[in-house]
């Protein structure tokens, strides 16, 4: 077993800190060649490692979201709370500040765990209500300064709309979410790094005081989110975070979100048999009768490890990022991403991820949050509960 536990934290590792790359796509690969890792690893090893990957990566991919895509001071208004904090200087508190929050977010999410294992959750007759409730408090909580709030909310709902559209032509083919969700919510980011003159300033290492309160926020936020298909630990964020202005507290509401819902997410499955994950998915097809105990326990040393992985790559990153003009960082990573899927989805991949990239970038433009295109996958989950 250890050497399975090593093998995840190495792939959290690996996809957390590549851009564009989810702990769901190595859980697919596995599966994929689960036959030939049979000579090395038993099926139950193999759901530890999609288990493990899953958990060490939401500590990890904080690192590539604070240091890739940075732009320069006149277009931080529209970039996430994250990059404003390496405007500061603030990008390495800000990962450990992540890792300590994440690390509370698994904690507390054992007793729900419990809960959840506890109780026969079958709520597949209030999916679209909450969904279609998710989806207006998403669009209706748009607002900016000096623009009057139903103007934004229609500038919300038009990248939505479009989103859901795309989503519905990509449904039913998984292979598609890559180039989909990148274009989305990775591109935008990037190209806007690579047409700026932007310079990451020395980066100081300290440590932020995660609170409690945003811990439990988060926490909360990720339980939900794991309750119902399709609304991602994105919308977490959202809920967890709108209520906030502090970027740092925002940083722990938005990492203890993502750590809990990946791990709630297993609970869920135990419970009714739901899959809410990529990760899920591939678990259930190799090993779906291993321990929950057994799962949290070794989800509790990953978790571990991984607070300790996330500082000392942060630190490595952020001293490496002050020497890396952000443009020449950011063309590689777009390079890198749009090899990826072509590769993987061919030519109409590559159109998805076209069209998702303008989508993404028409969200940047009106200056309204990318979570917003998560329609992309609401949307056609809503009619599918629907129709």
């Amino acid at each position: 077993m250890l050497e399975a536990v090593v093998l995840g934290i190495f792939l959290g590792i690996l996809t957390g800190l590549t851009p564009g790359i989810h702990s769901n796509t190595s859980a697919m690969l596995i599966l994929s060649t689960a036959s030939l890792l049979s000579k090395y690893f038993s099926r139950e090893e193999l759901a530890i490692v999609i288990f493990v990957n899953a958990i060490v990566h939401t500590f990890l991919d904080v690192i590539p979201t604070v240091f890739f895509g940075v732009p320069d001071e006149d277009t931080a208004v529209g970039v996430l709370p994250m990059h404003e904090l390496v405007l500061d200087g603030k990008g390495i508190s800000a990962c450990i500040n992540s890792a300590f929050s994440s690390l509370g977010g698994f904690l507390l999410s054992i007793p729900i765990f419990a809960i959840y294992l506890s109780s026969e959750l079958d709520l597949n007759s209030v999916v679209p209500i909450v969904l279609i409730a998710v989806s207006a408090y998403l669009i209706a909580s748009e607002r900016e300064f000096l623009e009057s709030r139903l103007k934004k909310s229609l500038q919300a709902l038009t990248v939505f709309l479009l989103s859901g559209v795309l989503g519905i032509f990509c449904f039913g083919n998984p292979s598609l979410l890559l180039p989909l969700l990148t274009g989305l919510f990775a591109s935008p980011i990037l190209l806007t790094s690579m047409f700026s003159n932007g310079e990451i300033r020395k980066q100081d290492v300290s440590f932020h005081n995660p609170s409690l309160k945003d811990i439990v926020s988060g926490v909360l936020a990720g339980s939900f989110v794991s309750l119902f298909p399709s609304v991602s630990s994105g919308v977490a964020t959202l809920l967890s975070s709108n209520h906030l202005r502090d970027n740092q507290r925002i940083v722990s509401a938005i990492s203890s979100a993502n750590t809990s819902n990946a791990i709630l997410c297993f609970a869920i499955f135990f419970s009714s048999g739901k899959v809410r994950s990529g990760a899920v998915s591939a678990f259930k097809e190799l090993f779906p009768s291993l321990s929950p105990l057994k799962l949290v326990y070794v989800g509790l040393i990953a978790s571990l490890i991984a607070t300790l992985l996330t500082i000392a790559f942060a630190v490595a990153f952020g001293k490496f990022a002050e020497k890396v003009k952000p443009s020449k960082l950011s063309s590689i990573v777009f390079t890198f991403n749009t090899v990826v899927v072509y590769v993987l989805t061919q030519g109409l991949g590559l159109m998805v991820f076209a069209i998702a990239t303008l989508i993404g970038f028409l969200a940047v433009a009106l200056r309204v949050r990318r979570v917003n295109c998560m329609g992309s996958l609401m949307v056609p989950t809503i009619l599918v509960y629907l129709l």
